[in-house]
């Protein structure tokens, strides 16, 4: 199921520099309980031609998959924002359960 609703997310990098990121829902597939998203505007664009999140849960846990296109081979890995990224899935799961 197709859901393109945009969220807009502010994400706070652990270097103390406020990044933002938009992206819209591409997928929502309640059988293999997973969201994919598609990050379409924002600082993480700078360095990566593509980036999509998915993520899959399964009793209590959830995975993270980060599907990107480096701009070089420079680009460095996504893995310093992690902790970033992990706050605003929270973020975005808080905002989808309320409704």
């Amino acid at each position: 199921m197709s859901h393109n609703k945009f969220l807009p997310i502010g994400i706070h990098a652990m270097d103390g520099k406020e990044k933002f990121i938009k992206q819209v829902i591409e997928v929502v597939d309640s059988e293999k309980k997973s969201i994919t998203w598609k990050v379409i505007e924002g600082n993480v664009l700078e360095l990566y031609n593509s980036f999509i999140i998915v993520t899959s849960s399964e009793h209590q846990w959830t995975t993270l998959t980060f599907v990107y296109e480096k701009k070089t081979e420079n680009t460095p890995e996504p893995l310093i924002d992690f902790g970033s990224f992990l706050d605003a899935i929270k973020d975005m799961e808080a905002q989808l359960l309320k409704k």
